[in-house]
Formats: structure tokens, sequence, C-alpha cells
């Protein structure tokens, strides 16, 4: 039974072959269709972390359309904008660091504006700026375009949070 051609033997054996072929290959399908889900599900809600917090990370070509919940508290979602890279994590205190990078049709001084609006303004260049909301620094700078970016002839732009340790090193330094 170990040869590679017991199922091509005789035609009974053939139609045993397809038959468990017909049948498995759905069920397979469908159970990689449902644990793919269910990790992205998983992947929205976080995973625990060392600093006693939360890690989200999720990278898509399609765009995610929100971001996850610590950060949608402190900012909204750029509008019409995809977000195709979110790698964030939260401490104890529920300050963020990390990075996201999204796309938009619009230039990137329409997304500084919407960004400043209830933030405040520490630093304000025209490739990058930096703001203060709610007690967490972050920094909204222009990206440029790769050759391996899922979107093409959009801006790209980055959100890159930085909690109050980083923020204070920064300071003395």
């Amino acid at each position: 039974m170990s040869n590679v051609t017991f199922f091509f033997a005789n035609k009974e054996r053939l139609k045993f072959l397809l038959k468990c072929i017909a049948i498995g290959m759905p069920i397979l399908l469908l159970s990689a269709w449902a644990i793919n889900s269910f990790e992205d599900k998983e992947a929205e809600k976080g995973e625990a972390n060392d600093k006693g917090g939360m890690n989200y990370y999720y990278r898509e070509g399609s765009g995610a359309d929100k971001y996850p919940e610590p950060v949608a508290k402190l900012l909204q979602m750029y509008p019409g904008s995809q977000a195709t890279y979110i790698n964030v994590s939260t401490d104890k205190n529920n300050e963020l660091e990390g990075d996201i990078y999204s796309f938009t049709a619009d230039d990137i001084s329409k997304v500084y504006s919407f960004y400043k609006k209830g933030a405040k303004v520490i630093d304000d260049t025209p490739e990058r700026v930096e703001l203060e909301k709610n007690g967490q620094n972050f920094v909204i700078t222009k990206e440029k375009v790769l050759e391996d970016d899922p979107i093409k002839g959009e801006t790209k732009f980055g959100i890159t949070f930085y909690n109050k340790a980083t923020v204070n090193k920064y300071k003395t330094n």
C-alpha cells in the first residue's frame, strides 16, 4: 500500500480517492477560513504584553477600516483613509507606543489639519507635525511610498506614538 500508484490501479480505487478529495477539500478550506477569521477577531482585541498592557498588530493590503480600541479613544481615523500597517502597544497606564501607516487620496496638508484639531501642536514642519492630545504625544509624518506597499498613487502618512518615558528621555538629552 505504500506505493504511490495504489489509488490508480483500478477505477474503484480512483473513485474512492476522488470522493475523499471531494469531501475533504471543502472541510479543510472551511476550517482554514474559520481559524483565520477567529485569529483576526482575536488580533483586533490585542494580545497581552509584558508591560501590563496589550499589543495590537495588523498588516493587510486591503487596509483596516478602524483603529484598535485604545487608539480610537484618542484619534479618529482620517476620513477615506486605509491603515495597512498597525503595530501599537499599551502599557499598564494605557499609554500608547508604536506606529500606524495609512493611505489617503488627499494631500498631506489636509491630514495635518485634521489631526491638529483638538490637539496641542508641539512642532510643525512641512515633513512632520508633532502633537499632544490627552497627555499622549504622537507625530504625523509624510512617508515615501515603497515598491512593496499595497496601495500606489496615494499619499502615505505615518502616525508614531511615544509614551511619557520616551518623551522625557528626549527632553533631557
